[in-house]
């Protein structure tokens, strides 16, 4: 009876324990990253073998390209890979946001609403522009949206850890948003041992934007049977370097993710750098020979250089004795992460 009324509060503590973090954790592994020599402390989280090298083979690359050109710090991080049957957490930010617009969620809930909308905002700002490898063929973000990846840090962090609990049931996410009380968002914390946690769209995802593309281009109402022969053949030509656009957006993304994480850049060089990045896989680009890693080391290299010399140029000369109050006009250069 004495070691049954011992194991009672044990019990009562494993029946309030959340279930998710148990099933959460067993998935993260660390990858066999090594740059320089040098591990990184960065972990995948996926279902399968197959969405494990996927994760592995995409963050390594932008990893080595941090590496080289930025910083050898990329800190500890944690790249998801999304299973082909849940929805892309950007429809889970896009409820959040209408709940609080229709006043569904409560108040001090909804004020969390401006910091999720500038964040995504700045994200469609920066893949909205026209990344089309000829200009005719359509890119905007509705249409790849769903093959895009995205940071998850924040409010939007919090957000996908709560629709992750619900297995991403729209019906059940969208009571448990309504049901939200302050602080509660704050007490999930699966997080809470990565520098920057990065989700990556399930491998078919990219290839179901292609395909969608093409076949939407296809559907035009003014072209005839050889029209639409001609454009299949145009589109199929253009196939390859539509994927190679799509694809240094993606990387660009992760890039953006880990640097802002883990350098003291501000955001508009932050921004400055990921538009290198993704510059490096447009087409019209003059070649410099080499592979994408080292046009886009280049790129990045020389966005690096750029910033510095700017900086160099903001520093105030030495201040004279009458002006010596003065405050700097801007950071100590030692304060920025050196070029290389």
């Amino acid at each position: 009876m004495a070691a049954g009324l011992l194991l009672i509060p044990a019990m009562a503590r494993a029946e309030k324990a959340p279930v998710a973090k148990e099933e959460f954790m067993p998935l993260v592994q660390l990858a066999p990253f090594v740059v320089k020599g040098q591990s990184l402390a960065i972990s995948i989280y996926a279902r399968t073998n197959s969405d494990r090298k996927y994760g592995e083979i995409f963050a390594g690359e932008v990893a080595k390209v941090i590496c080289e050109a930025v910083t050898e710090s990329t800190g500890r991080g944690l790249v998801i890979i999304g299973a082909k049957k849940e929805p892309h957490p950007i429809f889970v930010f896009r409820k959040f946001l209408a709940l609080a617009r229709a006043g569904k969620l409560d108040p001090e809930v909804a004020a969390r609403g401006p910091e999720l909308a500038t964040m995504m905002n700045r994200w469609e700002l920066m893949l909205q522009e026209d990344k089309s490898p000829d200009g005719d063929v359509d890119l905007d973000y509705e249409k790849i949206v769903t093959a895009l990846p995205l940071p998850l840090k924040g409010v939007g962090a919090k957000l996908y850890q709560l629709a992750w609990e619900e297995k991403f049931d729209d019906a059940k996410v969208e009571a448990k948003l309504c049901a939200l009380q302050p602080g509660d968002l704050e007490r999930r914390d699966l997080f809470k041992h990565f520098d920057w946690v990065f989700y990556l769209p399930p491998k078919g995802a990219f290839d179901k934007v292609l395909d969608d593309i093409i076949a939407q281009a296809l559907k035009q109402e003014d072209l005839g049977f050889f029209g639409r022969v001609t454009v299949k053949g145009v589109l199929l030509v253009m196939k390859p370097k539509i994927r190679r656009v799509i694809e240094g957006m993606r990387q660009g993304m992760m890039f953006m993710t880990v640097v802002e994480a883990q350098t003291k850049y501000r955001e508009a060089e932050v921004s400055a750098l990921t538009e290198a990045y993704m510059g490096a896989f447009m087409p019209d680009q003059k070649s410099a020979g080499g592979s994408d890693h080292d046009r886009v080391v280049m790129a990045v290299r020389e966005q690096v250089r750029l910033i510095g010399e700017q900086a160099g140029k903001a520093e105030p000369a030495p201040a004279g004795p009458a002006e010596s109050a003065k405050p700097a006009a801007t950071a100590p250069a030692a304060d920025r992460p050196a070029s290389d």
